[in-house]
């Protein structure tokens, strides 16, 4: 059995007080809204805080993934990509979707 771990970090926390934990875990869950509600709006200052983080992991030769969670759809996911972010949780811009596949489809590209 293969036991992976990881830590989430909401939007007021600062990156740099999980920078000491990021050598012994496989990845950083950035929440880019608050927690609890879904359909909010990403927070556009927690793109930031993934690029810095991803910054410090290129620099620093982590091998982690940094995922997004919040406000993710069609309009933001390459935001988050381009700022470092390799795993996307997308909720309500698919489950409020009639056609699943489609929406899922139109992430991806």
């Amino acid at each position: 059995m293969v036991l992976k771990f990881g830590i989430s970090v909401k939007p007021n926390t600062k990156i740099e007080e999980i920078y000491e934990y990021l050598p012994y875990i496989h990845m950083c869950l950035v929440m880019t809204v608050e927690p609890g509600l879904g359909g909010q709006k990403l927070i556009p200052e927690t793109l930031e805080k993934v690029k810095t983080l991803k910054e410090y992991i290129d620099k620093n030769n982590i091998d982690i993934d940094i995922e997004v969670d919040g406000g993710i759809n069609g309009e933001t996911i390459e935001s988050a990509k381009n700022a470092g972010a390799n795993i996307f949780v997308a909720g309500s811009a698919i489950v409020n979707k009639e056609n699943y596949e489609e929406a899922i489809g139109y992430l991806r590209n």
